[in-house]
């Protein structure tokens, strides 16, 4: 199934091929595509790909052909986590100097966590879109690993280890995935644990009115490619259409900040350029069901061209120069995919 990628890309043919977290099941989704903000979703069933931004339109693909394929995980492939690239040194003192930045802004205004992003480029081959795609999948097996395209944006793709929202019969599960470390034997900080805690409240209060019997579940540390984050899950009873939950939901302080409000406008005031589906989210929507996760560990393809996008958190406890490297340590999810050795 996966060998049809260039057939599709050649006919210009909507598509996304998708793998969940842990599965062992690839499926494809052939259709027609439709443009349209979030509010206008009306019961339409889709793979839903959407914008960081609530003003900007996303796509929907209704799918007039589905297709799937076992998957089996090849434990001969390994992360390498200290590939280097040449943008990075380009990159460096701007990304500093946005840091501090936010630093100043958290000390000066009533900002108290803002994530800072950043792009990296580099050369790929576009006649292995194929063997790209069953490496990611086979690298990151634990996130959920897609492959979207689009005439009108061109390609996307992403190993997502972040849940924004699933429902399924008024039973409702998130998560508030923050921080990151390295090495599993090293102690995660105040700095970290306040991090993970700001999402933690912010999805709590975003909920509160619209679901019961909520569930917090312990902190735990789970794993992402080579990478390691604190993780809270929740669960809770409601009877909310899946699109009211998710406007209420994104984004997220994993990949906004707080006060949303004025991390949003942060965002969109200081960051040189625009992160156009970058931590926006994507998933599937029938009405009141969904299974939806934020689209970060991402890239997008035009031709033999690849944006890779990387951020991190930052508040006032923030070092600018770990930082740069735990942006550094992110992108190594991706660029062991596509970079050739």
């Amino acid at each position: 199934m996966i060998s049809e990628f260039n057939f599709l890309l050649k006919n210009k043919d909507p598509f996304v091929v998708f793998k969940k977290p842990s599965h062992n099941k690839i499926t494809c989704w052939q259709g027609n595509v439709s443009y349209l903000s979030l509010n206008a979703i009306n019961k339409e069933k889709g793979f839903l790909f959407m914008p960081f931004n609530h003003d900007s339109k996303g796509l929907i693909l209704t799918p007039s052909k589905i297709t799937e394929t076992e998957f089996y995980l090849d434990r001969r492939f390994e992360m390498n986590s200290n590939i280097k690239i040449d943008n990075f040194s380009k990159k460096r003192k701007s990304y500093i100097e946005s840091i501090e930045n936010a630093i100043n802004q958290i000390n000066s205004t009533d900002l108290e966590k803002v994530v800072c992003s950043s792009t990296f480029n580099l050369s790929i081959d576009s006649k292995k879109y194929v063997d790209y795609f069953k490496k990611l999948i086979q690298l990151n097996h634990d996130a959920f690993c897609y492959f979207f395209y689009d005439p009108n944006i061109g390609i996307w793709t992403g190993a997502s280890p972040e849940k924004l929202i699933s429902t399924e019969k008024g039973s409702l599960t998130t998560c508030a995935l923050a921080a990151t470390k390295k090495d599993l034997n090293q102690t995660w900080s105040d700095k970290e644990f306040r991090e993970q805690k700001i999402v933690e409240e912010q999805i709590i209060k975003d909920l509160k009115g619209s679901c019961s019997d909520l569930e917090i579940g312990v902190l735990q540390t789970v794993k992402a490619g080579t990478l390691y984050h604190l993780k809270t899950l929740l669960k809770a009873k409601t009877n909310h259409q899946s699109t009211v939950l998710i406007n209420k939901l994104h984004p997220t302080p994993a990949v906004a900040g707080t006060p949303k409000d004025l991390a949003i406008k942060y965002i969109n005031n200081f960051e040189d350029y625009d992160r156009s589906y970058y931590t926006g989210y994507l998933g599937f929507i029938d009405n009141y069901d969904c299974d939806i996760y934020v689209n970060i560990r991402c890239a997008k393809i035009l031709n033999n061209d690849l944006t890779l996008y990387v951020g991190g958190g930052i508040t006032k406890e923030s070092n600018p120069i770990d930082e740069w490297n735990e942006i550094i340590n992110k992108s190594q999810i991706m660029l062991n995919v596509f970079h050739e050795v």
